[in-house]
């Protein structure tokens, strides 16, 4: 899908880095812990910058050519991992590094300057990183100008090749049209909500709080999105068909307590994606299931802030997660309730 192209052009510089040296080098980690594992963390800076926004990207890093292995990501990137765009460095602003991590650790994400980074969520990164490959890694964003946020994995892939590794173009492709797929939804979601006053009483503050709890249910419905799938295809042996999708999708939604919220088109839009993530190598594999079992816990957490922040509101974005446990349980309680009805 390549949705609002003029938009993702234009904030394309937010550039994800990833670190995944073979040899072992030294390099200092946050907590001033040599790392010799994996190296020094991969700064990938956007073409478009001039020097002195260079410089200041650094800064908010609190990087410096020393402690980083740079990198810079073209317009001709952007063309190459995403298949489309004009191919022109200007566009290229804004910048990331990312450290890799022990295995097990997960995949974290900073957004160091929310103020310029307008649409897209640190959380918001996580599910298209899994879906991309990507695992157990630190990221730090930075941009010194606006930019919305949705193209922010072309840096991914151009740091992993920069260490050697190959990107899968499939996952990547797949990856993007994930973030712009649930960057759209999640306006939708966010829309409709408030079309419906459901946030009548609070404060401005409040509402950005109530709008990035939405967001978060959302991720949290691609977790259990994917993992219903990968979960029917290892019992069943087979894909899932277009109904079990259709099934899955508004399972997650309802459990995450978005259905009221979300327009047929978008439940529509989230088949066609769930439809790609089952066809598409590695996607639902354990290491990528493993991985989104720790993002989860970010997602839960991420609402649960939220939640309690806003009082008596926040009772009501909270979802059924303990009541509702998805599309086999569901499924387990249709047929505990036909039999139920053939012996009365």
């Amino acid at each position: 899908m390549k949705l609002h192209k003029s938009i993702l052009i234009a904030g394309v510089g937010l550039f994800l880095g990833a670190g995944m040296i073979s040899q072992k080098v030294h390099a200092a980690s946050d907590d001033g812990v040599i790392n010799e594992r994996w190296g020094k963390p991969t700064f990938v800076a956007g073409a478009g910058l001039n020097q002195q926004q260079l410089n200041e990207t650094m800064n908010k890093l609190n990087i410096n050519q020393e402690n980083v292995k740079m990198e810079q990501a073209t317009g001709a990137d952007l063309v190459k991992y995403l298949g489309y765009g004009s191919g022109d460095d200007s566009v290229m602003l804004s910048s990331v590094v990312v450290n890799r991590e022990d295995q097990g650790k997960g995949i974290n994400v900073e957004i160091l300057t929310p103020e310029n980074i307008t649409q897209i969520t640190a959380d918001q990164y996580k599910n298209p990183l899994v879906t991309a490959g990507i695992t157990d890694a630190t990221v730090k964003v930075a941009s010194v100008v606006k930019v919305t946020g949705e193209s922010a994995l072309t840096g991914v892939y151009k740091a992993f090749e920069s260490n050697g590794e190959t990107v899968d173009p499939q996952r990547a492709q797949l990856a993007q049209t994930e973030l712009d797929t649930t960057s759209d939804v999640a306006q939708s979601v966010v829309d409709n909500a408030n079309e419906q006053q459901q946030n009548q009483d609070l404060s401005d503050s409040e509402k950005e709080q109530a709008d990035e709890a939405y967001k978060a249910q959302l991720n949290q419905a691609l977790v259990d999105i994917k993992k219903d799938l990968a979960e029917l295809k290892e019992k069943q042996g087979e894909l899932a068909t277009k109904e079990d999708i259709e099934t899955i999708v508004n399972d997650a939604l309802e459990k995450n307590n978005l259905s009221q919220y979300v327009t047929k088109d978008d439940i529509n839009k989230l088949i066609a994606l769930a439809q790609q993530y089952q066809t598409t190598d590695g996607v639902l594999d354990k290491e990528s299931i493993a991985q989104l079992d720790k993002i989860s816990s970010d997602f839960k957490g991420t609402v649960n802030k939220l939640s309690d922040q806003l009082g008596k509101f926040g009772d009501s974005l909270k979802g059924t997660l303990e009541d509702n446990q998805g599309f086999f349980a569901n499924l387990w309680q249709q047929i505990k309730d036909f039999f139920s009805g053939l012996t009365n």
